[in-house]
């Protein structure tokens, strides 16, 4: 009985010294959005030599610690006490915390807080409750937040009365395996992709998920409206998952199904994307809302035009290397489109624009800001 207790206290106390300095969560490594900053993030740790300094958590134990809770679950908050204690600093890349971290120091990553900006037209109650509660208490608990907009970090601010100086901003990147194809490349990659969605030669391109706030509705309409009166001779290629239940008024982009002019696909090979990118004769991103904006970056990186909007983070990334119109202004939409479609030496300029914008973005230098953070909150006492 005695050797039991003993080797029982061993347990205990190796248990609760960390041995990890650096914990980060990768459980949505494999998503979008959070996915592709994590990816990025990581592959920017490797490049400076940083990386060997990470223990990552995750769904499974091939070189991770074993971290399988579904993410936004009472069972994430179950296991995490247990993950946290086994390290000096735990990195949350999203705002679904550890209710409780003890001694251990805690970053945090808030992209955006749309959840919050768009609670009354999209969110349940419940749903509403939950992002405000987890919203809060990610500001209150973490040591640092690392918010990837200036507007996210003024979002926080303002909404959450979190403190500025416990914001670091630091923008995300944009992968080298975006890049401009020579022609010879892109045409004969593009005939394989264009044979197998059954695609036009000349498209407008939207990439991401057909979430109420990114506006596809509204550039569905437009697009329509101008294939109808013959306005446009490209069409409209949408690339992205549609949510499981839209609210009410969105019925038309539940129902959305592929046509001549329209098409619409729901996922793609991951190294297609590059293809799509260099083929298109624009991005068209008319969001209403954005913590930072990837594909505005990607799409850049690749030589492709890009008209979007004036919302929130999006002149943050683009500057002045992109169409940009009110989100919410139709008119001024219909009237950028036709004029992308129509004016070749727009289409140059812009591509020229983006590709000097895109080089200002690394995530080498993302990873190296994440990594001064780090330093800075383990220094503290």
């Amino acid at each position: 009985m005695t050797s039991q207790v003993t080797i029982h206290e061993k347990k205990i106390k190796t248990w609760e010294v960390p041995r990890h300095r650096v914990g980060l969560d990768v459980r949505m490594l494999q998503h979008s959005g959070i996915g592709t900053y994590l990816r990025g993030l990581l592959a920017g740790f490797e490049t400076l030599s940083l990386k060997k300094e990470l223990a990552l958590f995750g769904p499974d134990e091939k070189g991770r610690a074993f971290f399988s809770a579904p993410i936004y679950s009472v069972r994430e908050q179950l296991q995490y006490p247990a993950r946290v204690r086994q390290c000096l600093l735990w990195h949350a890349p999203h705002y679904n915390v550890p209710l409780w971290k003890g001694k251990t120091k805690l970053v945090v990553t808030i992209h955006d807080i749309i959840h919050w900006i768009f609670r009354e037209q999209f969110l349940t109650p419940l749903q509403t409750a939950y992002a405000g509660f987890m919203l809060r208490r990610a500001i209150v608990s973490a040591d640092h937040i690392i918010a990837v907009s200036h507007h996210t970090k003024n979002d926080l601010i303002e909404h959450f009365r979190a403190p500025e100086e416990k914001i670091t901003v630091i923008h995300e990147g944009v992968g080298e395996n975006h890049k401009e194809l020579p022609p010879s490349e892109l045409k004969s990659a593009f005939e394989k992709i264009r044979t197998k969605y059954g695609l036009p030669e000349d498209f407008f391109l939207y990439v991401g998920l057909m979430k109420p706030h990114k506006n596809v509705l509204m550039l569905m309409k437009i697009f329509r409206k101008l294939k109808e009166e013959g306005k446009v001779r490209s069409s409209l290629v949408l690339i992205g998952r549609k949510d499981k239940k839209y609210p009410r008024g969105y019925e038309e982009l539940s129902a959305l199904s592929s046509t001549k002019d329209i098409i619409h696909l729901s996922t793609i090979d991951p190294d297609e994307l590059k293809v799509f990118y260099n083929q298109a004769l624009a991005l068209i991103h008319p969001s209403l809302y954005e913590g930072f904006g990837l594909t505005l970056l990607e799409a850049m990186r690749s030589g492709t035009p890009v008209l979007t909007t004036h919302a929130s983070s999006i002149p943050e990334v683009v500057g002045d290397a992109a169409l940009r119109v009110n989100a919410t202004d139709e008119a001024a939409m219909r009237d950028a489109i036709i004029r992308l479609d129509q004016d070749g030496s727009l289409r140059a300029s812009l591509r020229e624009k983006g590709l000097a914008r895109a080089e200002t973005f690394s995530w080498n230098e993302t990873a190296a800001k994440t990594a001064v953070v780090y330093e800075k909150v383990l220094a503290e006492t």
